[in-house]
């Protein structure tokens, strides 16, 4: 098991804000992870596509971090680490960031290593309805990482953090071919319909590099 955090930055995405952003990001992402707060690996990136629709002109970031412990996670929440961190960038927020904790099936690294990464959500109309969502991503899993001509690599889990019910999957597809051919075969439609009949669905592609780390 391993405990992914999904974040989404709230930005202001003006030309002059994104200039200011990527400027000053060197800067923040150090105050971040230096030291090391429990980070085992971290990804930074943008959403691309979001439910079929190019939103790479939005400027959308994620940031993608694997914990060592739960601890690690809410005690970074009330550290003045963090406080001094968000307060380099506050000015250029739009609104507060929103943090999707999961505990998943295994560590995201693999996933989000990939050259695509495709991140699928699932809020569920009701809690009886995890353990589906969980089995059909199993059943996926297997099917993908088990594909010799996919060779995807998935990471899977439920919220731990959130209001409603979410089960979340990583998917790191190996190329563009990959991706648009995988995406089509039964296996994934099949458990694409079975996630649709349980909940509410959102898939986004994003592109990540990964953060470097101070030593824990």
């Amino acid at each position: 098991m391993a405990i992914t955090e999904l974040l989404f930055p709230a930005l202001k995405n003006d030309k002059a804000s994104i200039k200011a952003i990527e400027q000053i990001a060197p800067i923040f992402r150090k105050k971040l992870t230096h030291p090391n707060p429990g980070f085992l690996n971290a990804f930074r990136g943008f959403v691309v596509n979001d439910n079929g629709n190019d939103v790479t002109k939005d400027s959308r970031e994620i940031v993608i971090f694997e914990w060592d412990k739960m601890d690690s996670f809410h005690n970074f929440l009330k550290s003045e680490q963090l406080k001094d961190a968000v307060a380099s960038i506050k000015h250029l927020m739009s609104g507060p960031a929103t943090l999707q904790l999961f505990d998943t099936n295994a560590s995201p690294r693999d996933a989000a290593s990939s050259p695509i990464v495709e991140i699928i959500r699932t809020s569920l109309s009701n809690s009886q309805n995890i353990d589906v969502s969980l089995k059909t991503w199993e059943k996926l899993s297997g099917h993908l990482s088990g594909n010799a001509r996919r060779q995807a690599s998935v990471a899977y889990g439920k919220s731990s953090n959130l209001e409603n019910d979410v089960v979340a999957g990583i998917i790191g597809w190996q190329g563009s071919k990959e991706y648009s051919e995988g995406s089509q075969e039964k296996g994934f439609l099949d458990a694409l319909d079975a996630l649709k009949s349980v909940g509410e669905v959102s898939r986004i592609t994003v592109e990540l590099d990964v953060l470097q780390l101070a030593p824990l």
